[in-house]
């Protein structure tokens, strides 16, 4: 039996945007958060330097340790920062991720017909991508990116989830406190990316598809766009979401 903390993040969304083709959340499954801790601060501390000395050059000034790893602004500048952070996850063999991938021009997905509205398919789907990758035996503690609850709804995030009888406890964050939120947001930008390129045959950001293409070495997959599960160097999981008919 394991107890787990489960930190939680989302791109995309659900209702229909023709520019958004792609909704994905991950989760990422950590025992013990101390040495990871102080190993995703050193980067961070790395790359806010790297900044600010970049801004210095240009005669402008510090803007000091506010910095966040957010997949959206991967530049020239800080994407080999990114890299490394990809190299830290495989350096823990005990970190587990996995995540769920939604493709809204699935004619099989009919997020409208499930849910009353995308705030409760939002938690739907949360719950989904728990109860999937949580042992029975196990429990988790979620902490999720914060995303607004609509004044429509009487529902909230927190209790929902922990409806689950695996959950033990369940809280929302903003991403630019937690790392290990932000780490989960580089993942699943990177599978994101990768689904785009794959149906959509966009050209895609430069430094972003390095980043991708880096994942996916490590993992020794030659793509993200598809349903697959690799238990080595660390587990990795990727489950685009088919509904049966």
């Amino acid at each position: 039996m394991a107890n787990y903390f489960g930190f939680i993040d989302e791109t995309g969304v659900l209702h229909n945007d023709p520019g958004q083709r792609f909704f994905a959340i991950g989760l990422l499954k950590c025992e013990d958060t101390s040495a990871l801790y102080e190993e995703l601060r050193r980067i961070k501390s790395q790359v806010e330097s790297r900044l600010d000395l970049e801004r210095r050059k240009k005669g402008l000034p510090a803007k000091g340790t506010c910095f966040e790893f957010k997949f959206a602004s991967i530049t020239g500048t800080s994407y080999k920062f990114y890299c490394d952070l990809i190299d830290l996850y495989f350096k823990f063999p005990s970190l587990q991720f996995c995540s769920l991938v939604i493709d809204k021009k699935n004619p099989d997905v009919k997020i409208e017909e499930v849910f009353p509205d995308t705030w409760e398919a939002y938690i739907g789907y949360s719950k989904m991508l728990i109860r999937n990758n949580i042992n029975s035996k196990d429990s988790v503690c979620v902490l999720a990116d914060f995303l607004g609850k609509p004044k429509t709804s009487n529902k909230y995030y927190e209790p929902e989830i922990r409806t689950l009888s695996s959950v033990y406890n369940a809280s929302v964050i903003e991403s630019h406190a937690s790392l290990f939120v932000q780490l989960v947001d580089l993942l699943i930008g990177c599978i994101v990316l990768d689904f785009r390129r794959s149906r959509e045959g966009k050209k895609t950001d430069e430094f972003k598809a390095k980043v991708c293409d880096f994942l996916k070495a490590k993992l020794s997959a030659q793509t993200l766009a598809k349903n697959f599960t690799k238990y080595a160097p660390n587990y990795f999981s990727v489950w685009e979401f088919k509904p049966t008919k």
